[in-house]
């Protein structure tokens, strides 16, 4: 059985780190690493984001077309619907049997601490995050599971 996991949270809400404690028998997809992988330190953020969000979605139709892998889980925000469904729609979604929307729950307070404590790239601007926060939206019908720590 094939389960495609979606996380679901602002920036500092804790996806990476839970992720790395309950990602089993899978593979996670992570946007930041495909973007650092693509975006010198020097250029900025968004700079390549079409071809960033190009090959997000081949890795993870990779590895959804993979026979062996059980699991995937899409680390990135995927805060609103808009944003889910620009991912899901684009992926040929006949072999995963089950997708699970992971919503990060933790309080706004606490992901711009959490943020303030990054370094480099990986500090997001707090109005961005204020702004997503603003913009959450709870899944409603995309996943046949939902999960919230």
């Amino acid at each position: 059985m094939k389960t495609l996991y979606m996380m679901i949270g602002i920036p500092g809400s804790g996806k990476s780190t839970w992720l790395k404690t309950y990602a089993d028998n899978g593979v996670i997809i992570s946007r930041d690493e495909v973007r650092f992988s693509m975006v010198r330190e020097d250029e900025p953020y968004f700079s390549r984001e079409k071809e960033v969000f190009e090959r997000f979605i081949e890795n993870i139709q990779e590895f959804i077309d993979d026979e062996y892998t059980e699991n995937i889980y899409i680390d990135a925000t995927h805060i609103n619907k808009s944003s889910r469904d620009k991912v899901l729609n684009k992926l040929d979604l006949s072999n995963v049997e089950k997708r699970v929307g992971v919503i990060a729950t933790t309080p706004l307070h606490t992901c711009l601490l959490r943020n303030s404590l990054r370094e480099g790239r990986l500090c997001v601007p707090e109005s961005a995050i204020n702004n997503m926060a603003l913009s959450f939206e709870w899944p409603k019908d995309e996943f046949d599971e939902i999960i919230t720590f």
